[in-house]
C-alpha cells in the first residue's frame, strides 16, 4: 500500500525532471493530470462495487498492477502520449488504493481498533510520500535517469505483488 504514495509523489515533485528527460513539452505533464484525475475518480466508483462483490482481501493483490504497467510505460516510451498513459495508470492505482486502504483493514482486523489502524497506516503513507520525494531526489543526484528510477520503482512494485501473492491466504480473518 505504500508503493503508490512514494512513486506518485516523486513523479509529481520531479515532473520537470521527467519532462526534460523525456523531451516532453512544458505542459504535457500538466495536461496529463487530467487523465490522472478522471481515471482516479472512475476507479473510485468502480472499486467500491468490486470490493462489495469480491472483497478487499482478494483485490489487494491487484491494486499495484496498473502502477507497475505505468513504470513500464515510463521506462520504454518517450512520446508525449506516454505521459497520459503513465499518469492515467497512476490514477487507477490511486483510486484503488483510496478505497482498499480503509476496507482492507476493516475486513482483516474488524472495526474495534480501526481508528488506531487508520492512524498508523496514514502516518506510514505520509512517511512514504516524504520518502518518495527524498528517494527520487537522491537517485537523480547520483545520476539515475528517469528510466533507471522507473526500474527501481517497478522492481519494488513487482516484489510487493509477489509478497502479497505469497501471503494472500493469510489475509483471511479466520487465520488471524
Amino acid at each position: 500500500m505504500l508503493a503508490m504514495p512514494w512513486i506518485a509523489t516523486g513523479s509529481f515533485v520531479y515532473q520537470s525532471f521527467i519532462s526534460s528527460s523525456k523531451e516532453w513539452g512544458p505542459y504535457v505533464i500538466a495536461q496529463s493530470f487530467m487523465a490522472y484525475s478522471i481515471l482516479s475518480v472512475i476507479t473510485l466508483f468502480i472499486s467500491g462495487f468490486l470490493i462489495d462483490k469480491f472483497s478487499s482481501r482478494k483485490l489487494l493483490i491487484y491494486m499495484n498492477i496498473p502502477l507497475l504497467f505505468g513504470t513500464v510505460v515510463l521506462y520504454y516510451f518517450d512520446a508525449s502520449l506516454s505521459s497520459f498513459v503513465f499518469f492515467g495508470l497512476v490514477g487507477v492505482t490511486n483510486g484503488l488504493a483510496n478505497v482498499l486502504g480503509s476496507s482492507t483493514w476493516a475486513e482483516i482486523y474488524g472495526v474495534k481498533y480501526i481508528g488506531s489502524i487508520k492512524a498508523l497506516t496514514t502516518a506510514l503513507m505520509v512517511f512514504s510520500t516524504a520518502f518518495g520525494t527524498a528517494l527520487f531526489g537522491f537517485l537523480i543526484d547520483i545520476g539515475f535517469s528517469i528510466e533507471d528510477i522507473a526500474v527501481v520503482s517497478g522492481t519494488y512494485i513487482f516484489g510487493s505483488i509477489i509478497l502479497l501473492y505469497l501471503v494472500k491466504n493469510k489475509l483471511n480473518p479466520h487465520y488471524l
